[in-house]
């Protein structure tokens, strides 16, 4: 059995984005569908119930006394992750898990991936940047001070993964943790993980400690799989609100009347068509912020590629003429 877990709490913008990400695993599973589960963690199951009826889910609920306690004393938000997952690997000894963010959908079939979490194969969403490589990707938004802790915390200190100590490298690479397979083996490993997240976070405050931790935990024992090519990832906050708008529209009370068959059909064309559109945005927002901070040869690169991708669309031309005149203005 696989379970596929996610984690909705707090708006209704999240539960509505949990709501897709299930229907779309549905989707796209071949007929008959793999034995599968959904558990998603929320304050709020009832608002799931009707979008999701027919459907093998079980709700586990979470109040804020218990996030904060799965928190940590640091109060880091992201340790939520790991303790759900301990939570389902203790509960279902012997199950494969497929964690996914909230604001991810399945754009394939799921079943070929389920069999490789299944024979022992162990994924994260894909590969981001090295540690050495962190510290330039994120003085482009004024955060450099992060990653540049966390290389010197590194440098300074050895880390107990599996019962030895261990050195991390600069040139080892984060990984994307808005997917997790998981097969039942790894279980034991959440514990580290926990450990690491904790010891990074108090050291850097640096917001993806999770990540890393689960990418050099997981490294640690095996290699890592990019599953990208299943789950798509709209982590950008633009990308979230074109999301957001398309998915208040389509979760009616009248789509949740529909057939399952029904939903699951509507669902589907839907992926790769909000993919596209997505994908398309982040081009254009690249583009337009590396024309505005004088990037000029980037901005260039990423604004031929989006004109290429939607050619009749002058929108895009538009705004990059404002970026460009206004930072010759400035």
């Amino acid at each position: 059995m696989h379970y596929l877990v996610y984690l909705a709490y707090g708006r209704e913008t999240e539960y509505r984005r949990a709501i897709f990400a299930v229907l779309s695993f549905w989707a796209h599973a071949p007929s008959p569908a793999p034995a599968a589960r959904a558990i998603i963690f929320t304050d709020n199951p009832a608002y799931f119930r009707p979008f999701l009826a027919g459907l093998p889910v079980e709700y586990v609920p979470v109040t804020p006394d218990g996030l904060r306690a799965m928190q940590g004393p640091a109060g880091y938000i992201h340790r939520v992750k790991i303790a759900i997952l301990d939570e389902v690997m203790q509960a279902y000894p012997g199950a494969h898990v497929l964690y996914c963010d909230s604001d991810t959908f399945f754009v394939a079939d799921p079943a070929p991936l389920l069999r490789r979490v299944a024979a022992g194969s162990v994924f994260m969403h894909q590969p981001e940047y090295t540690f050495a490589a962190a510290v330039a990707e994120y003085a482009a938004f004024g955060q450099a001070e992060y990653p540049q802790q966390f290389l010197d915390l590194i440098a300074r200190r050895r880390f107990s993964v599996a019962g030895t100590e261990v050195s991390f490298r600069p040139e080892q690479h984060s990984w994307n943790s808005g997917v997790l397979g998981l097969p039942a083996p790894t279980a034991p490993l959440l514990a580290d993980v926990y450990t690491l997240t904790d010891a990074f976070y108090a050291a850097t405050k640096w917001f993806t400690c999770e990540q890393i931790a689960f990418s050099l935990v997981l490294q640690h024992h095996q290699p890592l799989h990019a599953c990208q090519q299943y789950v798509f990832h709209y982590w950008g906050q633009r990308q979230k609100q074109l999301l957001d708008g398309w998915l208040t529209a389509l979760l009616s009370a009248e789509f949740a009347a529909l057939p399952l068959l029904a939903r699951c059909q509507a669902v589907r064309p839907l992926t790769s068509r909000w993919r596209r559109q997505a994908e398309l945005d982040a081009i254009r927002e690249g583009s337009l912020y590396a024309f505005h901070t004088g990037q000029t040869s980037a901005g260039v690169k990423y604004a031929v590629k989006a004109v290429l991708q939607a050619p009749f669309d002058l929108s895009f031309p538009k705004r990059v003429w404002t970026t460009l005149h206004s930072r010759a203005r400035a």
